[in-house]
């Protein structure tokens, strides 16, 4: 079971200031990469052994795959979040004059490398625009000053600018489209860098033993991104070409292309797949699929390939749920019959959530008991923060017993895993 730690915490703010948009810029579905433990896998009837290659792979193709797929790290700590502009600006040009140096005799390489040259370039000039064009004011300052505006009589000064922050963020979105639509292009292009790798590879075979998947979907408090673990428990392999096809609950796809010149042996390596951000009316970013179910995996190199599936939702889920609710917690308390004035106090139960800092959306039974008599209601709520108190209370007249204990149980959707405790009740107090 992977456990990444609450080392890795990002947060997305809800409104994006000029230099967070304009880094953005890179943090679009892959143009951010242009860059240099078992779990429930289904039965193979692959052969044991792959037979190697025969083609030698093409040096341009490990230039090609190693600026344009999605990173992979020994560790998730090694994972960097809100990089400088400049960093990643210099990073694009030496994309770009690595790849200007490709000549191949592979046609697809070819294609593949021109076309990521051209939206790498079309990229830096989206950055640099947005670095050139004016910026309108934060909507704090756009606030104070129309009101003063609008305080002192100037009604043409307060709609004049307004209107001039408009212009300018029209102009700043017309770039930022045209970086959302670079960044699609090499997206498309990453989704065929398995079908140049596949010339290149050996043979399928079976990876019993020798490839190791993990996953952990995000849940809760526990980080906010997906993470994938491969873990090579044969010999080394080099030049790994590794696509990764998530599919979620509702049938939604997304793959990933993953590129190692060299994989050690007994050495872990981590994928980081996120949900991304609304920007302009679409989501970006993003790398992952809601509730997702299973995993195919498909690794390309020439001396070793193979194709895994991977089935997460189910047990696999169950078990790192489990995990993650391991410290959960409530701290209850019997709720009594009061008659009032204006009206009656409904006979129930509260509970604290401790333990943890959040659970997501949930569903609550509570089941008030004496002797042979009880009676059940649930509630759902679409989170629960830690030190957040929920009242439960019966219907008027619903209740008509003090009970002497009283079960409380969460259940979550898409996992089996459930919470259940019960309170006791001082029948005498009534606490």
């Amino acid at each position: 079971m992977l456990q990444p730690s609450n080392r890795i915490n990002c947060a997305i703010e809800g409104s994006m200031s000029v230099n967070q948009i304009i880094a953005f810029v890179y943090v679009l579905p892959l143009a951010l990469t242009l860059l240099g433990c078992g779990g429930d896998t289904t039965a193979s009837n692959l052969p044991k052994y792959s037979t190697p290659s025969s083609k030698p792979l093409p040096e341009e193709y490990r230039v090609l795959a190693s600026h344009l797929s999605m990173e992979m790290k020994t560790d998730p700590n090694q994972f960097r979040n809100n990089r400088e502009l400049a960093e990643i600006m210099a990073e694009l040009q030496s994309a770009l004059l690595d790849l200007r140096e490709i000549k191949s005799n592979d046609k697809e390489i070819m294609y593949l490398s021109n076309q990521v040259q051209d939206t790498n370039t079309l990229i830096l000039q989206c950055i640099n625009n947005l670095n050139a064009l004016p910026k309108p004011p934060d909507q704090g300052t756009l606030f104070v000053g129309s009101m003063l505006d609008g305080f002192f009589g100037n009604f043409l000064g307060s709609y004049h600018r307004g209107l001039d922050a408009e212009a300018k963020q029209n102009a700043l979105n017309v770039e930022l489209q045209s970086a959302i639509a670079a960044a699609d292009k090499i997206d498309a292009a990453l989704q065929l860098l398995p079908k140049v790798a596949k010339k290149y590879s050996a043979t399928l075979c079976d990876s019993t033993g020798r490839i190791v998947v993990d996953f952990n979907e995000s849940w809760g408090n526990s980080r906010p991104e997906d993470w994938l673990v491969l873990q090579n428990r044969g010999e080394t392999l080099e030049n790994c070409t590794i696509s990764v096809q998530l599919t979620g609950a509702s049938g939604k796809v997304r793959k990933n292309v993953h590129f190692l010149k060299t994989w050690p042996k007994d050495t872990s390596m981590w994928g980081r797949y996120q949900s991304g951000v609304e920007v302009l009316g679409r989501t970006v970013d993003r790398t992952t699929v809601t509730n997702v179910q299973k995993l195919d995996i498909t690794i390309y190199s020439p001396q070793f390939a193979t194709q895994i599936q991977y089935v997460y939702l189910g047990a696999e889920k169950d078990k790192d749920i489990t995990h993650i609710c391991k410290d959960l917690s409530f701290q209850g308390a019997y709720q009594s019959y009061e008659s009032g004035i204006l009206w009656d106090r409904q006979r129930g139960a509260q509970f604290t959530l401790k333990g943890v800092s959040f659970i997501p959306k949930c569903r609550i039974d509570v089941t008030f008991r004496k002797g042979d008599e009880s009676k059940s209601w649930h509630w759902n709520h679409d989170s629960w923060m830690k030190g957040e108190t929920k009242q439960f209370s019966s219907p008027k007249g619903g209740l008509s017993f003090d009970p002497d204990r009283v079960d409380f149980e969460v259940s979550f959707p898409t996992t089996n895993y459930k919470y259940k405790t019960t309170l006791a009740v001082d029948v005498e107090s009534g606490k």
